[in-house]
C-alpha cells in the first residue's frame, strides 16, 4: 500500500512538472492591424495612343503602368506551433515583378523552443478585396543556431498581386 501511495505520487509530481514548464503565455495573443503599401510594377497596361494609324501591320508593345497596392495585415503578439512560441515584429512587402506574386519578408522573434526544434511555421491566409481566399499557406522560421529570444529575420511568403488582407494565425500541422 505505501508503495503504491508513493508511485502515485510520484506520477503526479512529474505529470504537474511537465504542465508547469509549458511555453505557451497564458494570456491569450492579442491581435493588431497594420496597412502596407507596395509597389507593383506590372499594376496596369496602357492603352496604345489613340491617334497612331493601327491599319498596317505594326503592333504596339505593351506598356506597364506600375500602381500602389495596399495590404491589410493582421498579426497576433504571438504564435504557437509545436510548443514553440514566435512573434514577428516586422512584415515588409516587395514585387519584384518577375514572379506571378509579390513577396513577403517577416522578421520573427523566437520567445521559447519547443519540441520542435527544426522550425516554427506560422500560418497566414491571404484574401481579395472580394474575401475569397486567394492563397493559404505558412511561412517558416528555421532555427538552426536560433536561441530563445533571437529573431530570424527576412522569412518569406509570397501571395497573389489581388490580395489585399494577409491573417496570419497559429499554424496546425496536417496530419
Amino acid at each position: 500500500m505505501k508503495s503504491t501511495l508513493c508511485i502515485f505520487f510520484a506520477v503526479i509530481f512529474v505529470a504537474l512538472c511537465f504542465v508547469g514548464c509549458s511555453n505557451i503565455p497564458k494570456e491569450p495573443a492579442t491581435t493588431d492591424t497594420m496597412k502596407i503599401s507596395y509597389v507593383d510594377p506590372y499594376g496596369e497596361t496602357a492603352a496604345p495612343p489613340v491617334n497612331v494609324d493601327n491599319s498596317g501591320e505594326t503592333t504596339f508593345p505593351v506598356k506597364y503602368i506600375e500602381t500602389v497596392n495596399d495590404v491589410e495585415v493582421v498579426l497576433s503578439s504571438y504564435y504557437v506551433y509545436g510548443n514553440s512560441v514566435a512573434a514577428i515584429t516586422d512584415v515588409k512587402i516587395t514585387d519584384d515583378g518577375f514572379s506571378n506574386s509579390a513577396s513577403g519578408y517577416a522578421d520573427v522573434r523566437v520567445d521559447a523552443i519547443g519540441s520542435r526544434k527544426d522550425g516554427v511555421k506560422i500560418g497566414y491566409t491571404a484574401y481579395d478585396k472580394d474575401g475569397n481566399i486567394v492563397r493559404n499557406s505558412y511561412l517558416l522560421a528555421k532555427l538552426d543556431g536560433i536561441k530563445k529570444g533571437e529573431t530570424c529575420e527576412d522569412r518569406r511568403f509570397d501571395f497573389p498581386r489581388e490580395a489585399v488582407k494577409i491573417v496570419f494565425y497559429d499554424y496546425v500541422d496536417k496530419d
